[in-house]
């Protein structure tokens, strides 16, 4: 685990299985594939809409403005968006994937203003959630330079694009939340169990799933935090087209109704997640970010 000192105002955000889900007003849990026939599936088209959708959540910030303890009127932060990219390897192979990804991305930020990007990596998985048609995840984030929250009490605002968000529709993850104020940042991965408490760990993704949700319940309480507090989730899955519906749904089933910025990543073969020390092969790893503030904030 990893505690980070929390320095500037941001905006932790995820593009979902391809900014092209934006195109699609509401989705079935579990998917139904059908619902995305109409989609553009092409490497370009996806890198294009995730990056017009980064765009889109944190021009978002300023419907917030009512809400927020400081101004965010001046957007010179918008053109400098950190952004990390997870490319499959389905469709023409991970390789010509990135190439796409390493050619249109910096144009594409270029044309909404994002004129100083930072790509943090490109990373190979294996299939994406909702649909193996899904070629791109990307992750964005944009710190609000000029903004001090330090003297604030923490807080995570979560950040809706208005004019297209349907609150009677419950969805298991977020575009974004902004993260102010006083308090630090724990970075850790969580599976079902510690690696060396040498316990029974289940050989099913519903019962992994179950048991993590436990397992992360308890972390956080050790930090001071409950799930409240958690931001950004990264779901590590290697066998995804067994256990989508379990990682997708197990949450909210268990009573953690927090939406997240959120990726559900099916791993690349190159990268999976063993066994556990009686032989179950991990089905699940999150990689968590959650905001962890002082006693006295």
């Amino acid at each position: 685990m990893q505690l980070l000192r929390k320095r500037r105002t941001f905006v932790c955000m995820q593009t979902t299985s391809g900014g092209l889900k934006q195109l699609v007003s509401h989705n079935c849990h579990p998917h139904v594939p059908s619902e995305f026939d109409h989609l553009d599936f092409s490497m370009k088209a996806q890198v294009k809409a995730n990056i017009t959708t980064i765009r889109k959540i944190g021009e978002a910030v300023r419907d917030y403005s009512d809400e927020l303890p400081f101004d965010v009127e001046s957007t010179q932060w918008l053109r400098s968006p950190q952004i990390l990219h997870w490319v499959s390897g389905n469709g023409d192979g991970f390789e010509a994937n990135r190439r796409v990804v390493e050619e249109w991305g910096p144009a594409a930020s270029k044309d909404l203003g994002m004129d100083q990007v930072a790509t943090l990596g490109v990373v190979e998985v294996g299939d994406n959630v909702s649909d193996r048609r899904f070629l791109l995840e990307t992750f964005g984030m944009f710190a609000l330079e000029g903004i001090d929250g330090g003297s604030m009490p923490g807080r995570s605002l979560r950040i809706d694009i208005k004019k297209e968000f349907d609150p009677k529709y419950f969805m298991p993850y977020v575009p974004g939340y902004l993260v102010y104020g006083q308090g630090d940042l724990a970075l850790f991965t969580i599976r079902a169990a510690p690696e060396d408490a040498r316990m029974t760990v289940p050989s099913d993704g519903a019962g992994q799933a179950s048991m993590l949700c436990d397992e992360l319940v308890k972390v956080l309480h050790g930090l001071g935090g409950s799930f409240d507090d958690v931001i950004v989730g990264w779901a590590r899955v290697p066998f995804l087209n067994e256990d989508e519906e379990a990682v997708l749904m197990t949450r909210s089933k268990k009573g953690l109704q927090r939406p997240l910025a959120e990726s559900v990543l099916g791993l690349a073969a190159s990268d999976q997640l063993g066994n556990a020390h009686d032989g179950a092969p991990w089905r699940l790893e999150y990689v968590i970010v959650a905001q962890i503030r002082p006693d006295d904030a």
